[in-house]
């Protein structure tokens, strides 16, 4: 199974409904960024570290199908597609490192995803804080950027959204979302091309206006 894999997507300036993409603000493009520059600079917090001030998009991104991206990967779990595209339906993928790329957070980054032991109850519950499609598989490791977005709803101040991008926050652009959603994923369907542009008419989550920032 490729690492690039077929989910991708999450939080600051997106939507995203029923597995798909929406970017909402006029700026996103404007600070978009290396997503892999910022996993190696700062480390992986999970969603919890984005529920604090993003609750309505948190509990929207529940049941999006981004996060529940690691089920597909269990035995059993996604038969028909696996099926389809000749995978085994019966085998766990759940410990294949290239798969856990795309379905997992921070994989092989500072804080990120661990395949944790069965039988070591505390990883697995660690685990899960980074299971799936998060939040920072596509807006960056929160390590830094979390804490500077806690002081500013903490003082009320206005602040540019280049004091995040500054510190790791990573705003999607098509090549994000690409990482994953690619013709190297195996379940990559040529009839079904990746429409960005499409993705962007449609979301994933709910989007939260950002009162305090300016532009």
């Amino acid at each position: 199974m490729n690492h690039k894999q077929l989910l991708g997507g999450m939080v600051l300036g997106l939507v995203l409904v029923a597995g798909v993409l929406v970017v909402t603000g006029p700026t996103w493009t404007a600070y978009a960024q290396d997503a892999g520059a910022a996993a190696d600079k700062y480390g992986y917090e999970g969603n919890k570290s984005c529920k604090k001030c993003h609750s309505a998009t948190y509990k929207s991104w529940e049941g999006s199908k981004h996060a529940t991206a690691l089920n597909t990967l269990k035995p059993g779990e996604a038969k028909e597609a696996k099926e389809k595209f000749k995978l085994d339906p019966a085998k766990d993928y759940t410990t294949d490192e290239t798969c856990l790329k795309c379905h997992t957070v921070g994989l092989g980054h500072k804080g990120g995803y661990a395949i944790p032991d069965a039988a070591d109850a505390k990883a697995v519950k660690e685990a899960e804080k980074l299971a799936g499609v998060g939040c920072e598989s596509c807006h960056g490791p929160s390590e830094e950027y979390a804490k500077v977005f806690a002081e500013i709803m903490k003082s009320k101040r206005m602040y540019k959204t280049e004091e995040l991008t500054a510190v790791g926050l990573v705003v999607p652009t098509e090549a994000t979302c690409t990482t994953c959603h690619n013709d190297q994923s195996p379940t990559h369907d040529p009839a079904k091309k990746f429409d960005f542009e499409e993705m962007k008419k449609a979301g994933v989550h709910e989007h939260e206006a950002l009162k305090q920032r300016e532009g």
